[in-house]
């Protein structure tokens, strides 16, 4: 799942790729190489996913002080 793009992001997908990122890595013997190219994926994800967050917590912020 690859994005660049903040409004084709979709949290749930890229929840599920940082879950099977992170069981992969933690339950695999693999090459050193492979582990750091899903390590830096799992690192884009975590970043998207918090930014996601921020945004979705600035929301509701935003929806509560117009009450």
């Amino acid at each position: 799942m690859k994005t660049n793009k903040a409004s084709s992001f979709k949290y749930s997908e890229a929840l599920k790729e940082l879950e099977s990122i992170t069981q992969f890595l933690e339950n695999s013997e693999i090459d050193l190489d492979e582990a750091i190219v899903k390590f830096d994926r799992g690192s884009e994800l975590a970043n998207l996913i918090e930014q996601h967050l921020k945004n979705a917590e600035n929301k509701v912020h935003s929806i509560k002080s117009k009450s």
